[in-house]
């Protein structure tokens, strides 16, 4: 489908007010024209990693999810004027934090060719006509004349070090291991410019960077002459300052949630879930947040009362309003409700 027939079908989900056609509305924007668009993403940024993809896939589609609903209940959310480049830019996002977290030493090295890239002489980093970003000697960015580098480019994806073995590349640099030198020499094996992922992906073969828990030679020896102990390069734990900022956040979202009115609490708790429609109210006590007891008291209910209703969670709407002796649309506002007053108090934290 085209940019006019998804802004058609945007306005039709946030308009709508019948609850089935804003379901069948949401399942083909999710479906129909965001899926093949994160996948194709995912596919390229983690190699085709399966764990990764599905993981990063959930994130987007929560996001997405999230940001249509808004649409819906929020006066002040900002249009989405296209669909598919704002699906685009999540996705890509939601890839580096995830790739940022899971592999931090390539995310440095990546950092550092980027710095190189922008700051050496000769050099340029650019979007190409498919929004990747490319590094490059600089006269390229304004159009020179390319050769077809389009085997060169695989031979690199398929082997890091292909460029050094071809007969015509000097050898007298390649045992150093000097990042502008490694660069030019890849860029005139190719004689295009190559996508920063890539780029990064062969100096870490290069330079042996890996996100495991390693040890390198820190060159033998100190200024004084002494042996060095090896250097721990990097540990593949989840960096322990990013688990306390999390925490940290969703700690401060319960206790915001805790201080909501009695009934607006239960509007969110009861029917908190994922974009696959799973409960995620154990999120609080997978993190140590709190307990089952405390979410019950949160909710106003005795603990035996919540451990009854726990396999049923998420709540539809309508048994929410049954519990709460009100109507559907009463529980929907509710909710509404608290996600603003939740995105208020929230913000900026």
């Amino acid at each position: 489908m085209n940019v006019g027939q998804t802004n058609s079908l945007l306005r039709l989900f946030a308009q709508t007010s019948d609850a089935g056609e804003q379901d069948r509305v949401l399942s083909v924007l999710l479906t129909e024209h965001a899926e093949p668009v994160v996948s194709k993403i995912i596919r390229y940024k983690t190699r085709g990693a399966e764990d990764d993809g599905e993981e990063i896939y959930s994130e987007v589609m929560l996001q997405l999810v999230g940001r249509l609903r808004r649409l819906r209940t929020e006066s002040n959310e900002k249009t989405i004027n296209d669909f598919n480049s704002y699906v685009a830019v999540t996705t890509y996002n939601a890839c580096d934090r995830f790739l940022s977290r899971k592999y931090p030493q390539r995310r440095r090295l990546k950092n550092g060719l980027r710095y190189l890239l922008t700051h050496r002489e000769g050099f340029a980093l650019w979007q190409d006509e498919r929004q990747n970003y490319v590094g490059g000697f600089r006269r390229w960015q304004f159009g020179a004349i390319i050769d077809d580098s389009s085997l060169k480019i695989q031979s690199l994806r398929e082997d890091a070090r292909a460029f050094e073995r071809d007969v015509t590349v000097q050898k007298s640099w390649s045992k150093q291991k000097n990042a502008y030198e490694l660069l030019t020499a890849i860029f005139e094996w190719i004689n295009a410019p190559v996508e920063i992922d890539l780029l990064t992906s062969v100096c870490a073969d290069w330079w042996n960077v890996t996100d495991e828990s390693i040890e390198i030679d820190a060159a033998n020896t100190n200024e004084k002459g002494e042996e060095r102990p090896n250097i721990q390069l990097a540990d593949a734990r989840p960096d322990a300052f990013t688990e306390t900022e999390r925490r940290d956040y969703l700690q401060r979202l319960w206790d915001e949630i805790a201080d909501l009115p009695t009934r607006q609490r239960a509007a969110v708790l009861l029917n908190l879930k994922d974009e696959n429609g799973r409960g995620v109210i154990d999120l609080w006590l997978i993190v140590g947040v709190a307990t089952t007891e405390k979410i019950a008291a949160v909710l106003e209910m005795s603990a035996e009362a919540f451990a009854e209703l726990w396999n049923d969670l998420p709540l539809d709407d309508n048994r929410i309003a049954e519990k709460l002796n009100l109507t559907r649309q009463q529980v929907i506002n509710l909710r509404k409700s608290a996600r603003e007053r939740l995105a208020r108090r929230m913000k900026g934290f």
